[in-house]
């Protein structure tokens, strides 16, 4: 009797939480596509929250010296209320704790808002099928890039009591041009910025069995639309806040 041999491919094993994190810096693909099969986020939602406490209790006081600053420059406040909003700014140096605690809520509505939108353009729009659990999954694992974000910045943040710690295209800029729309724009093309929207881009590509230029293309444009929406607004707010 001769042997039968079966030509069913072998299912394919998701990787585990550890493999997922290490290898989204090198292997992006078999993580989104291990994230297709089986998608989660709570462990990269936690190291991304806890990535954003740690940097804002340690940049805290360069944060909200810098944000005095910009106030008291602001020729659009009253003198009156300027002192006002600076009295309530100032503290011990360190962020309240309740400012902490509400950063992991901020992340998660964060996360999820982007996540909708990127859901509604992929399956809406154009025509994909996949699920929001699984491009939130593609979206919280892509945010693991504030890993080395964070090795780079906080420490240079540290090195010169400063939050403007430069790694995108602003350092071809005068510094008299913060605040301005020009800034916002070149501030927002950041080396670990372009490289999340890069994963991103990869990601969806995997779990919508899309083109990697139709997904690039989708990607980069909602991108640059953000970026020119959150420049317009910072501009007219007098560079006080970015986002």
């Amino acid at each position: 009797m001769e042997e039968v041999i079966s030509t069913i491919p072998q299912e394919e094993k998701p990787m585990g939480g550890a493999s997922k994190i290490i290898n989204i810096f090198f292997e992006p693909k078999k993580v989104f596509a291990s994230l297709k099969i089986k998608p989660t986020w709570l462990i990269p939602f936690i190291i991304v929250s806890l990535l954003g406490i740690v940097y804002y209790y340690y940049a805290y006081p360069f944060i909200m010296g810098e944000q005095i600053a910009k106030i008291e420059a602001n020729e659009k406040i009253p003198a009156e209320q300027k002192g006002a909003i600076i009295e309530k700014m100032q503290g011990t140096g360190h962020p309240p704790a309740w400012q902490l605690g509400i950063t992991p809520i901020g992340a998660l509505f964060y996360l999820a808002i982007a996540s909708a939108i990127l859901f509604f353009v992929f399956n809406v729009l154009l025509g994909g099928d996949s699920t929001f659990r699984k491009v939130f999954s593609v979206y919280c694992y892509s945010g693991l890039i504030g890993i080395p974000a964070t090795v780079v910045k906080l420490p240079l943040t540290l090195v010169k009591k400063s939050t403007d710690v430069q790694t995108n295209l602003a350092l071809l800029l005068s510094p008299d041009a913060k605040g301005s729309f020009l800034y916002s724009i070149f501030s927002s093309f950041d080396i670990f910025v372009i490289w999340q929207v890069i994963l991103i881009s990869i990601g969806m590509a995997v779990i919508y069995k899309f083109t990697p230029k139709k997904s690039y293309t989708t990607v980069f444009v909602l991108w640059i639309v953000w970026v020119f929406l959150k420049s317009g607004v910072s501009s007219l707010l007098g560079g006080m806040f970015s986002f």
